[in-house]
């Protein structure tokens, strides 16, 4: 084995969630089949959304047509910069979201500038995504059927991948940001952690799980909700390594927004952290784990829901 290959086993090993023994209930909401298992599980896709590649071009007058409300996924190439155009919907007074996510770990800022047809920058500051993946939203009031034009560039010259997406008025309403299907809880289930929110795998509700972060890294899972109105989720975390600072933990949605006004931090004593959150149902959101002081820690996580379909007072 290469000195390559056993370094991306040692970097895999230390990314990922293991569904810990717990009766081998299913959870209520999960479903089978998301994709989001590792190889210890199988499933396939479903309802995922268009992608397209965005290639940019290195000018204005050349920028690459984008549709709005798909995802889009590009690389900066090397000191350059890369244009795109879009154009808006008939809507009057509408607002624009523009978010997107860094999906290269220890590099700058990726940065983004929207500009009108007379070339004016609308955002006065640049849009920055940082690498921690988390991902970076601007918002833009644009006139009804006038074209656009992004201009994308990485800070430090950086080959940095990334997604994008505009997102229409419509594209914004609730039920566009649609729970996906989660994976069936069962003993030994393995769910990587990704490096950024875009890539964040989903973890079943109401299940106990176990990970370690290491080396200073991020480390990024999501979790739908189930169709419960009304309904407070409990996120639980365990910092099970004595001699560390404390495991963080954050939850946002899927613009980057956090959703609480403290980290929560589980310390090194054992003492089981947690976070309560009043969600909307059928939404997905985004966790954010971290070691305060880059130390490796194990760590348990559950994220405990109401039954299906219940409504809380």
């Amino acid at each position: 084995m290469t000195k390559k290959n056993l370094l991306s086993l040692v970097l895999a090993s230390a990314l990922l969630l293991t569904l810990a023994a717990c009766g081998g209930k299913t959870p209520s909401g999960s479903g089978s089949g998301s994709g989001a298992e590792s190889t210890s599980a199988s499933g396939s896709q479903t309802d995922q959304p268009q992608v397209v590649e965005l290639t940019g071009e290195s000018d204005r007058d050349s920028a690459q047509d984008v549709p709005l409300d798909t995802k889009l996924k590009g690389k900066t190439a090397r000191e350059e910069t890369q244009w795109f155009s879009f154009t808006t919907d008939k809507t009057e007074n509408a607002t624009y979201a523009i978010t997107s996510v860094n999906q290269t770990p220890e590099t700058g800022d990726l940065k983004l500038s929207i500009y009108d047809e007379e070339e004016k920058q609308l955002n006065q500051y640049a849009l920055n995504a940082n690498q921690t993946g988390r991902a970076a939203t601007l918002s833009l009031d644009l006139l009804p059927e006038a074209t656009y034009y992004g201009k994308v560039w990485a800070e430090k010259g950086d080959v940095i991948s990334y997604s994008l997406i505009l997102r229409s008025p419509e594209g914004q309403e609730p039920e566009h940001n649609v729970a996906q299907p989660g994976p069936e809880a069962k003993d030994g289930l393995e769910i990587y952690a990704a490096t950024n929110q875009d890539d964040a795998q989903l973890i079943p509700l109401n299940a106990r799980l176990e990970g370690k972060v290491s080396r200073g890294e991020a480390q990024w899972y999501a979790f739908s909700t189930n169709s419960a109105e009304n309904a407070t989720y409990r996120l639980t975390t365990v910092n099970m390594t004595r001699g560390t600072g404390a495991l963080c933990l954050k939850v946002f949605d899927q613009y980057g927004e956090l959703m609480h006004q403290y980290t929560l931090k589980a310390d090194q004593d054992g003492r089981a952290a947690t976070l309560s959150l009043e969600l909307p149902p059928e939404t997905t959101y985004y966790v954010y784990l971290a070691a305060e002081n880059d130390d490796t820690i194990q760590y348990s996580l559950t994220i405990h829901a109401p039954e299906n379909g219940a409504v809380q007072r």
